[in-house]
Protein backbone atom coordinates (compact mmCIF):
# COMPACT_ATOMS: atom_id res chain seq x y z
CA UNK A 1 0.00 0.00 0.00
CA UNK A 2 1.27 3.45 -0.78
CA UNK A 3 2.72 5.30 2.16
CA UNK A 4 1.02 8.43 0.95
CA UNK A 5 -2.46 8.32 -0.42
CA UNK A 6 -3.23 11.48 -2.16
CA UNK A 7 -5.72 9.25 -3.63
CA UNK A 8 -4.61 9.32 -7.14
CA UNK A 9 -8.30 9.43 -7.87
CA UNK A 10 -8.39 12.90 -6.45
CA UNK A 11 -5.82 14.30 -8.84
CA UNK A 12 -7.45 13.43 -12.11
CA UNK A 13 -11.03 14.04 -11.00
CA UNK A 14 -10.23 17.58 -9.86
CA UNK A 15 -9.00 18.71 -13.22
CA UNK A 16 -10.70 16.42 -15.69
CA UNK A 17 -8.99 15.02 -18.74
CA UNK A 18 -5.57 16.13 -19.88
CA UNK A 19 -6.17 18.87 -22.41
CA UNK A 20 -3.89 21.65 -23.46
CA UNK A 21 -5.25 25.14 -22.75
CA UNK A 22 -7.57 26.26 -25.49
CA UNK A 23 -6.56 29.00 -27.89
CA UNK A 24 -9.92 29.14 -29.70
CA UNK A 25 -11.07 32.75 -30.30
CA UNK A 26 -13.39 33.85 -27.51
CA UNK A 27 -11.84 31.48 -24.97
CA UNK A 28 -9.37 32.39 -22.23
CA UNK A 29 -6.95 35.08 -23.27
CA UNK A 30 -3.32 33.87 -23.51
CA UNK A 31 -1.33 35.46 -20.72
CA UNK A 32 -4.35 35.85 -18.43
CA UNK A 33 -4.10 34.34 -14.91
CA UNK A 34 -6.76 31.75 -15.77
CA UNK A 35 -4.97 30.74 -18.97
CA UNK A 36 -1.64 30.38 -17.15
CA UNK A 37 -3.38 28.41 -14.40
CA UNK A 38 -4.76 25.97 -16.97
CA UNK A 39 -1.26 25.53 -18.37
CA UNK A 40 -0.06 24.71 -14.86
CA UNK A 41 -2.86 22.20 -14.34
CA UNK A 42 -2.02 20.59 -17.68
CA UNK A 43 1.61 20.17 -16.60
CA UNK A 44 0.49 18.84 -13.23
CA UNK A 45 -1.68 16.20 -14.89
CA UNK A 46 1.29 15.32 -17.11
CA UNK A 47 3.48 14.86 -14.02
CA UNK A 48 5.76 17.78 -14.88
CA UNK A 49 5.87 19.25 -11.39
CA UNK A 50 8.58 21.85 -12.09
CA UNK A 51 6.68 23.50 -14.95
CA UNK A 52 3.37 23.14 -13.11
CA UNK A 53 4.76 24.98 -10.07
CA UNK A 54 6.26 27.72 -12.23
CA UNK A 55 3.03 28.39 -14.13
CA UNK A 56 0.80 28.24 -11.05
CA UNK A 57 3.00 30.64 -9.09
CA UNK A 58 2.88 33.02 -12.05
CA UNK A 59 -0.92 32.76 -12.12
CA UNK A 60 -1.37 33.64 -8.44
CA UNK A 61 1.19 36.43 -8.71
CA UNK A 62 -1.17 37.97 -11.27
CA UNK A 63 -4.33 37.04 -9.34
CA UNK A 64 -3.70 36.04 -5.69
CA UNK A 65 -7.30 34.93 -5.07
CA UNK A 66 -7.48 32.50 -7.99
CA UNK A 67 -8.97 29.47 -6.24
CA UNK A 68 -8.07 26.86 -8.83
CA UNK A 69 -4.43 27.91 -8.80
CA UNK A 70 -4.25 27.81 -4.99
CA UNK A 71 -5.74 24.33 -4.99
CA UNK A 72 -3.38 23.09 -7.70
CA UNK A 73 -0.36 24.55 -5.89
CA UNK A 74 -1.41 22.60 -2.82
CA UNK A 75 -1.26 19.46 -4.96
CA UNK A 76 2.14 20.42 -6.35
CA UNK A 77 3.62 20.69 -2.86
CA UNK A 78 1.92 17.48 -1.78
CA UNK A 79 3.64 15.75 -4.71
CA UNK A 80 6.92 17.31 -3.55
CA UNK A 81 6.17 16.23 0.04
CA UNK A 82 6.54 19.83 1.18
CA UNK A 83 3.53 19.43 3.41
CA UNK A 84 3.63 22.65 5.42
CA UNK A 85 3.86 24.63 2.19
CA UNK A 86 0.95 22.66 0.74
CA UNK A 87 -1.12 23.29 3.87
CA UNK A 88 -0.55 27.03 3.61
CA UNK A 89 -2.14 27.13 0.15
CA UNK A 90 -5.15 25.08 1.21
CA UNK A 91 -5.69 27.36 4.19
CA UNK A 92 -5.54 30.42 1.92
CA UNK A 93 -8.08 28.70 -0.32
CA UNK A 94 -10.45 27.95 2.55
CA UNK A 95 -10.16 31.52 3.82
CA UNK A 96 -11.50 32.59 0.41
CA UNK A 97 -14.03 29.77 0.04
CA UNK A 98 -14.92 27.70 3.14
CA UNK A 99 -17.09 25.45 0.95
CA UNK A 100 -14.15 24.13 -1.09
CA UNK A 101 -14.54 20.66 0.41
CA UNK A 102 -11.58 19.02 -1.34
CA UNK A 103 -9.26 21.35 0.56
CA UNK A 104 -10.41 19.82 3.88
CA UNK A 105 -9.71 16.36 2.50
CA UNK A 106 -6.25 17.43 1.34
CA UNK A 107 -5.44 19.00 4.71
CA UNK A 108 -6.49 15.76 6.36
CA UNK A 109 -4.02 13.88 4.16
CA UNK A 110 -1.26 16.35 4.96
CA UNK A 111 -1.73 16.08 8.71
CA UNK A 112 -1.91 12.30 8.41
CA UNK A 113 1.56 12.43 6.89
CA UNK A 114 2.74 14.81 9.62
CA UNK A 115 1.44 12.42 12.32
CA UNK A 116 -0.96 14.99 13.72
CA UNK A 117 -3.79 12.56 14.31
CA UNK A 118 -6.43 14.81 15.85
CA UNK A 119 -6.01 17.57 13.29
CA UNK A 120 -6.02 15.07 10.41
CA UNK A 121 -9.20 13.47 11.68
CA UNK A 122 -10.92 16.82 12.17
CA UNK A 123 -10.25 17.90 8.59
CA UNK A 124 -11.23 14.54 7.08
CA UNK A 125 -14.48 14.45 9.05
CA UNK A 126 -15.23 18.00 7.90
CA UNK A 127 -14.73 16.91 4.29
CA UNK A 128 -16.80 13.74 4.70
CA UNK A 129 -19.71 15.68 6.19
CA UNK A 130 -19.62 18.67 3.84
CA UNK A 131 -22.97 18.97 2.07
CA UNK A 132 -21.39 20.10 -1.18
CA UNK A 133 -18.73 17.38 -1.31
CA UNK A 134 -19.51 15.13 -4.26
CA UNK A 135 -17.07 12.34 -3.31
CA UNK A 136 -17.28 11.83 0.48
CA UNK A 137 -16.07 8.26 -0.01
CA UNK A 138 -12.59 9.78 -0.63
CA UNK A 139 -12.58 11.32 2.85
CA UNK A 140 -13.87 8.13 4.48
CA UNK A 141 -11.19 6.05 2.74
CA UNK A 142 -8.58 8.49 4.03
CA UNK A 143 -10.08 8.16 7.51
CA UNK A 144 -9.62 4.39 7.22
CA UNK A 145 -5.97 4.94 6.29
CA UNK A 146 -5.51 7.32 9.22
CA UNK A 147 -6.99 4.83 11.69
CA UNK A 148 -4.92 1.95 10.32
CA UNK A 149 -1.78 4.05 10.63
CA UNK A 150 -2.57 4.44 14.33
CA UNK A 151 -3.58 0.79 14.80
CA UNK A 152 -7.24 1.63 15.42
CA UNK A 153 -8.67 -1.37 13.60
CA UNK A 154 -12.27 -1.20 14.82
CA UNK A 155 -12.50 2.49 14.00
CA UNK A 156 -11.08 1.76 10.54
CA UNK A 157 -13.81 -0.84 9.98
CA UNK A 158 -16.47 1.68 10.96
CA UNK A 159 -15.23 4.13 8.35
CA UNK A 160 -15.10 1.33 5.78
CA UNK A 161 -18.83 0.89 6.34
CA UNK A 162 -19.43 4.61 5.93
CA UNK A 163 -17.44 4.64 2.69
CA UNK A 164 -19.46 1.68 1.42
CA UNK A 165 -22.68 3.55 2.17
CA UNK A 166 -21.50 6.36 -0.10
CA UNK A 167 -20.14 4.31 -3.00
CA UNK A 168 -20.10 0.51 -3.15
CA UNK A 169 -18.14 0.51 -6.41
CA UNK A 170 -15.09 2.40 -5.21
CA UNK A 171 -11.96 0.29 -5.67
CA UNK A 172 -9.91 1.74 -2.74
CA UNK A 173 -12.60 0.57 -0.30
CA UNK A 174 -12.09 -3.06 -1.31
CA UNK A 175 -8.32 -2.67 -1.24
CA UNK A 176 -8.58 -1.48 2.36
CA UNK A 177 -11.02 -4.25 3.23
CA UNK A 178 -8.42 -6.67 1.89
CA UNK A 179 -5.66 -5.07 3.96
CA UNK A 180 -7.77 -5.35 7.11
CA UNK A 181 -8.68 -8.97 6.37
CA UNK A 182 -4.99 -9.74 5.83
CA UNK A 183 -4.16 -8.22 9.22
CA UNK A 184 -6.76 -10.53 10.76
CA UNK A 185 -5.32 -13.58 8.93
CA UNK A 186 -8.52 -13.94 6.88
CA UNK A 187 -6.59 -14.65 3.71
CA UNK A 188 -9.41 -15.88 1.45
CA UNK A 189 -11.44 -12.80 2.35
CA UNK A 190 -8.43 -10.58 1.69
CA UNK A 191 -7.88 -12.07 -1.76
CA UNK A 192 -11.56 -11.74 -2.63
CA UNK A 193 -11.47 -8.05 -1.77
CA UNK A 194 -8.29 -7.38 -3.71
CA UNK A 195 -9.79 -9.11 -6.75
CA UNK A 196 -12.96 -7.06 -6.37
CA UNK A 197 -10.89 -3.86 -6.21
CA UNK A 198 -9.03 -4.77 -9.41
CA UNK A 199 -12.29 -5.62 -11.18
CA UNK A 200 -13.53 -2.06 -10.60
CA UNK A 201 -10.53 -0.46 -12.30
CA UNK A 202 -9.94 0.07 -15.99
CA UNK A 203 -6.20 -0.41 -15.39
CA UNK A 204 -4.82 -2.78 -12.75
CA UNK A 205 -3.17 -1.02 -9.83
CA UNK A 206 0.37 -2.01 -8.80
CA UNK A 207 -0.23 -1.50 -5.09
CA UNK A 208 -3.27 -3.77 -5.06
CA UNK A 209 -1.33 -6.42 -6.99
CA UNK A 210 1.48 -6.22 -4.43
CA UNK A 211 -1.02 -6.57 -1.59
CA UNK A 212 -2.42 -9.64 -3.33
CA UNK A 213 1.05 -11.07 -3.90
CA UNK A 214 1.89 -10.70 -0.21
CA UNK A 215 -1.20 -12.71 0.75
CA UNK A 216 -0.25 -15.44 -1.73
CA UNK A 217 3.19 -15.55 -0.10
CA UNK A 218 1.60 -16.03 3.32
CA UNK A 219 -0.53 -18.96 2.17
CA UNK A 220 2.33 -20.59 0.28
CA UNK A 221 1.07 -20.04 -3.28
CA UNK A 222 4.42 -19.04 -4.72
CA UNK A 223 3.46 -19.10 -8.40
CA UNK A 224 0.42 -16.90 -7.92
CA UNK A 225 2.51 -14.55 -5.79
CA UNK A 226 5.11 -14.26 -8.54
CA UNK A 227 2.40 -13.69 -11.17
CA UNK A 228 0.90 -10.83 -9.15
CA UNK A 229 4.26 -9.25 -8.33
CA UNK A 230 5.62 -9.47 -11.86
CA UNK A 231 2.47 -7.86 -13.19
CA UNK A 232 2.75 -5.14 -10.53
CA UNK A 233 6.28 -4.39 -11.73
CA UNK A 234 4.87 -3.40 -15.13
CA UNK A 235 2.13 -1.19 -13.67
CA UNK A 236 4.11 1.39 -11.70
CA UNK A 237 6.49 4.24 -12.44
CA UNK A 238 7.53 4.50 -8.78
CA UNK A 239 11.19 3.55 -8.38
CA UNK A 240 10.66 2.88 -4.67
CA UNK A 241 7.76 0.52 -5.32
CA UNK A 242 9.70 -1.22 -8.10
CA UNK A 243 12.60 -1.72 -5.70
CA UNK A 244 10.30 -3.29 -3.09
CA UNK A 245 8.68 -5.55 -5.68
CA UNK A 246 12.05 -6.74 -6.96
CA UNK A 247 13.10 -7.63 -3.41
CA UNK A 248 9.96 -9.73 -2.95
CA UNK A 249 10.47 -11.46 -6.29
CA UNK A 250 14.14 -12.13 -5.50
CA UNK A 251 13.19 -13.66 -2.14
CA UNK A 252 10.59 -15.90 -3.78
CA UNK A 253 13.00 -16.95 -6.52
CA UNK A 254 15.61 -18.30 -4.12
Amino acid sequence: MKKFIIIAIMFISLFGCKKKPSTIPGSLKPGSPEYIMNQGIFYLNEGNIILAERKLLTAIAKKPKLEGALNALGLVYMYKREFEQAASYYKKLLALNPRFSDAYNSLGLIYTELNRYNLAKEYLLTAANSKGYRTPENAYVNLVMLELKHNKLESAKRYIDKAMDKNRNFAPIYNLKGIIANKENKFNEALANFKRALSLLTEEDANILVNMGQVYIKIGQKRKALDALEKALTKTNSNLLKQNIRKLIETLSK
